[in-house]
């Protein structure tokens, strides 16, 4: 056999790591499409609505997760509550994490009339 015969075989063979480099790349590419479709929205969603529900003060229209319509009374920055007035002398008190949608005096906004 000659040297030409020799490489000839050589690259005919092929490499045995060449199919397991195209998966690897499939994986990575895999990973970033989640990511850049899944979790990169889903976290600017929860920082919108980590800014919304901070920037509710006395006033404010509001929906709580319950479904619960009311205006903020109150706020108590100590204990993270919104005491929410529903009625005639009736307030209730939530957690601000059980805020849904806030309706500023004047303008809407929250990720339900953003939409």
């Amino acid at each position: 056999m000659d040297w030409m015969q020799m490489v000839l075989a050589a690259a005919g063979e092929g490499s045995p790591r060449a199919p397991m480099e195209g998966f690897i790349w499939l994986i990575v590419i895999m990973v970033l499409a989640f990511y850049f479709i899944i979790i990169r929205p889903q976290k600017r969603e929860q920082q919108e609505k980590q800014k919304m529900v901070a920037s509710v003060s006395k006033g404010d229209r509001v929906v709580t997760i319950g479904g619960i319509h009311g205006t903020v009374a109150g706020v108590d920055q100590t204990r993270n509550t919104v005491s929410v007035d529903v009625g005639k002398n009736v307030k209730i008190e939530f957690s601000r994490n059980a805020v849904s949608s806030v309706e500023k005096k004047g303008k809407k906004a929250g990720p339900e009339n953003s939409k």
